[in-house]
């Protein structure tokens, strides 16, 4: 089990309010700036512990798979937040309590193999992890409609979604991250710094060589994707790396990559029809920055892009409120 949820939500939640800009008098809310335009404020402190009170942990079995998640009950269209690679829902520390405190209904679960969901041997395609979320969604009775926001495989998963059930999606966000099929797919690939993308792709052998070494890992890898590498505290790491010891999270992390060819047929095959719900495409200003948005542009009719200064890859962590923020300029409001 991770860290006390309730002290660790609250801690992230606190750092990131002080870290704004907004009075700590103010409770959650929207006023203007001296333009007139609309500048969200921060929740307080009380709103926040209020915020953390709210979200749950639970396991319900979806597919034949046991899935963990993290969800709090509001109003509205609920918000479905979808972690990556070497990250768990452990990821939206930062950005779920602003999201409950304002209002919405947000769901967090650990994809297929990772974290404390369990760890099957195959159907690591993200159409098939889609599938999972959609009906976990479906066992929660959270309605059919969704707002569906992804970093990194989650956002491969993400756009997989709202492919597959486009009338059951209000709204697609996915930061920073390619997809695979979609144009410049190939391109980036070949880059040096996805090199990442080849090695995990080779049969056993990243496991037989990261196996007792995850710590020293994960802080390397987080810390070499990351412009803030303030982010990733040793606990934080030591949270990620319990994470991902655990007997089979490894292999599950790699067949995510592992099943890429299969993705990009999938994908390939979807882009054949656009979205047409709105799309906010979020990359690092370190990362893949202006590219996310441009990729999106193929498989979607209207999309909007936001690059994030001072963030690597790992967008929420590094810069939380500024993720947030763009997520809840896009974002329908909470009714």
């Amino acid at each position: 089990m991770r860290l006390k949820l309730s002290s660790v939500l609250l801690a992230a939640a606190l750092s990131m309010s002080l870290a704004t800009l907004a009075p700590a008098a103010h409770s959650a809310g929207s006023t203007t700036n001296a333009n007139g335009a609309p500048v969200v404020l921060a929740p307080n402190a009380p709103a926040l512990a209020a915020a953390v009170a709210k979200i749950h942990e639970g396991k319900i079995d979806v597919n034949g798979v046991r899935y963990h998640y993290l969800l709090a009950i509001g109003h509205g269209t609920p918000i479905v937040l979808l972690h990556g690679w070497a990250s768990t829902s452990f990821m939206w520390r930062c950005v779920m309590p602003q999201l409950v405190a304002r209002g919405y209904t947000v769901l967090a679960p650990d994809l297929r193999g990772l974290g404390d969901t369990a760890k099957p041997a195959a159907g690591y395609e993200k159409a098939n992890i889609a599938e999972d979320i959609h009906a976990l969604v479906a066992q929660l009775h959270l309605g059919s409609e969704v707002n569906v926001v992804g970093h990194d495989m989650g956002g491969m998963v993400a756009y997989a979604y709202a492919a597959q059930h486009p009338d059951d999606v209000r709204s697609v966000a996915i930061l920073d991250v390619p997809l695979p099929g979609i144009e410049p797919w190939d391109q980036i690939v070949q880059m040096p710094r996805t090199w990442h993308f080849r090695f995990y792709a080779v049969q056993d052998l990243p496991e037989m060589l990261i196996a007792g070494r995850e710590l020293a890992y994960l802080k390397w890898f987080h810390n070499s994707e990351a412009v803030n590498s303030r982010a990733f505290t040793n606990e934080v790491e030591e949270t990620y790396t319990r994470e991902y010891a655990m007997p089979g999270a490894l292999r599950a992390g790699f067949e995510y990559y592992r099943a890429f060819p299969a993705d990009a047929r999938q994908n390939q095959a979807f882009a054949q029809h656009k979205l047409t719900m709105p799309v906010l495409g979020i990359g690092g200003a370190g990362s893949l920055g202006p590219i996310v948005g441009e990729e999106l542009r193929h498989v979607a009719l209207d999309v909007q892009s936001v690059q994030i200064d001072g963030a690597g890859h790992w967008v929420a962590e590094e810069q939380p409120e500024t993720v947030t923020d763009a997520l809840l300029k896009f974002l329908p409001p909470p009714r």
